[in-house]
């Protein structure tokens, strides 16, 4: 009864599927994104320095999203895979053995965090008081990341069977939560950006436990025995890495990359280092509109390629791509039209707002070709092809990206010719990305 009720996204208008698969996703991720701005008003009036150190720490904390991805991606597209083919006693499989992957990993990567701390911040370019902060921050956040990536899989399930509705619940309910604790960590209790880290923690763990109870509540279809699906099986676990590792590498790279952009920015000053923090927690609203769109693409097309319906997931490349930039229209005209106003809400330092008010519009074109890019690459990945997906992020980071922002800096060029790297790399993603969906290889793979 309850499976005849749930949405078909395999015959269902494709249009309707996959708004009904973005809104919810996309309302859970902007109150995420809300957070990130409600976390960077927060540090930033704290100093430019705990903004600075803050926003490095972060650039070596999601190195650990090389470790997620290596499953999750793969995670992905099974779970998609196998729900198109109603076989939910593999999507169990799929979802048990992600979370026992990824757990693992995690510590992994956190007894190196905490191992080579100081190393690693030194190496995006913190020294004296901001890698004090940097290390503070870095110290309380880590720590939390082995619950936050069985969170994580958790989210991704409901996201690649369709389940969004829950997907906005448990992921809104836990920004919410962050929101709350964090100026009452920072600012009642005086814990700095300590308390920004742990307010972030404690709403993981939360979006776990709940997320945990929903998946097992009494008219779930993905009711499970955690003692069974943890059990290692390694056919599963192979076929993760074989699509997992090409987007770890990927991911590898974009972070190096990212490594060296800060490095070499971190050359014009702390200004401009804390005003790209700043950017990028405002750009996190664009990047929950496009990531939303990628995995409600890789979502619809893993399903329609599982359900032998190709010709749907074809349709669905064209029809993701005019509603996602259609959606994200309206936030470049505001990057545009209140830029400014924009950035001088996050900081007091009238140096690091005008910086980032001119950021925000080299980001508000960056994102035309970014969305582009992020449902391509759904459309890639929800047909098995991560390994073109890496070689296109390999060529627009250090075949564009890198070398563009090393020429500017070399030869002291103004710091907005940086900027303008960021969007000439995307639309070099976007356009590779397209030329590869039009070869056709996605809709033939079989995973």
């Amino acid at each position: 009864m309850c499976e005849k009720k749930r949405f078909d996204y395999t015959s269902s208008s494709i249009s309707a599927s996959i708004l009904r698969l973005a809104i919810p996703s996309m309302g859970a991720s902007f109150l995420a994104s809300l957070y990130d701005l409600v976390d960077a008003f927060w540090v930033g009036h704290i100093s430019s320095v705990a903004i600075a150190g803050v926003t490095l720490a972060m650039a070596v904390f999601w190195y650990g999203s090389i470790f997620n991805d290596l499953f999750g991606t793969a995670s992905v597209v099974l779970i998609s895979r196998r729900y198109g083919e109603k076989d939910y006693e593999g999507v169990k499989w799929v979802v048990g053995q992600t979370i026992l992957a990824k757990s693992v990993l995690a510590m992994l990567f956190l007894a190196i965090v905490y191992l080579f701390m100081g190393k690693l911040l030194s190496l995006v370019g913190a020294n004296g008081e901001v890698l004090r902060e940097g290390k503070m921050y870095l110290t309380w956040r880590s720590w939390v990341m082995p619950f936050s990536f069985s969170g994580y899989t958790l989210l991704t399930t409901f996201r690649a069977t369709g389940d969004t509705y829950k997907l906005f619940w448990v992921q809104g309910i836990s920004a919410v939560i962050n929101m709350i604790l964090d100026p009452i960590f920072i600012y009642v209790l005086h814990m700095g950006v300590a308390g920004a880290a742990l307010a972030s923690d404690l709403s993981e763990i939360y979006l776990l436990v709940i997320g945990f109870v929903i998946l097992n509540s009494r008219n779930s279809y993905l009711r499970m025995n955690p003692l069974k699906y943890l059990k290692p099986k390694l056919e599963i676990i192979r076929k993760m890495l074989g699509l997992g590792s090409p987007m770890t590498l990927e991911t590898l790279s974009e972070n190096v990359a990212y490594s060296v952009v800060l490095r070499l920015s971190s050359m014009y000053g702390t200004a401009l280092i804390a005003a790209l923090g700043i950017a990028n927690r405002i750009r996190s609203i664009s990047f929950t509109l496009s990531f939303s769109m990628n995995m409600s693409t890789s979502t619809m097309v893993g399903q329609n390629l599982g359900a032998k319906k190709k010709d749907r997931a074809w349709k669905s490349v064209k029809s993701s791509i005019i509603i996602g930039e259609l959606l994200i229209a309206g936030y470049v005209v505001i990057l545009f039209l209140f830029g400014k106003q924009i950035s001088y809400f996050f900081t007091p330092h009238e140096d690091i707002a005008n910086i980032g008010s001119v950021l925000l519009k080299f980001f508000g074109i960056n994102e035309v070709f970014f969305m582009i890019s992020m449902i391509s690459w759904g459309v890639l990945i929800g047909g098995g092809l991560t390994r073109t997906v890496m070689f296109i992020g390999l060529i627009a980071d250090w075949a564009v990206l890198v070398p563009l922002i090393s020429f500017f800096t070399l030869l002291h060029f103004n710091w907005t010719f940086l900027a303008l790297s960021f969007v000439l790399s995307s639309l070099v993603m976007a356009t590779l990305s397209l030329r590869e969906i039009k070869k056709g290889k996605w809709a033939e793979k079989e995973v």
